[in-house]
C-alpha cells in the first residue's frame, strides 16, 4: 500500500476514504478490519454528515471529547448502551445484524 500525503486542514474523512478507496490494497485492509475500526469509522462519518465536532458530540453525550476521539480512533471499547446513545445524538437508529460471512 502507498502512503499519501493529504492536507491536514480541509480534508474530510468522508473524502479521505473515496480516495483511499480506489487502492485496491487499502480497500482489502479496510474490508477487513477489526468491527472496532469499522464501527469507529461509521462513528465519525456520521458525525462529520451531521455537522459536528466531536466536541459538539461529546457535549451531547455529556462526556469528553477525548472520549470521542478515543472512540472514533477505535482505541476506546463501547457498549451496545453507548452505541445507541452515540446513535440517538446523531439523530440514527442503531441496528445490530448477523449476516452470513461472504466466501472468499
Amino acid at each position: 500500500m502507498k502512503t499519501k500525503v493529504v492536507g491536514a486542514r480541509g480534508t474530510t474523512l468522508k473524502q479521505f476514504l473515496n480516495s483511499e478507496m480506489k487502492d485496491a490494497e487499502f480497500r482489502r485492509h479496510y474490508e477487513e478490519a477489526d468491527i472496532e475500526l469499522r464501527v469507529a469509522l461509521e462513528i465519525a462519518k456520521a458525525r462529520e454528515s451531521k455537522k459536528m465536532s466531536q466536541s459538539d458530540l461529546a457535549n451531547a453525550l455529556k462526556t469528553k471529547q477525548q472520549t470521542v476521539s478515543r472512540i472514533e480512533c477505535g482505541a476506546q471499547n463501547v457498549t451496545i448502551e453507548t452505541l445507541d446513545r452515540i446513535a440517538r445524538a446523531l439523530g440514527r437508529d442503531l441496528q445490530v445484524r448477523f449476516v452470513p460471512t461472504r466466501s472468499v
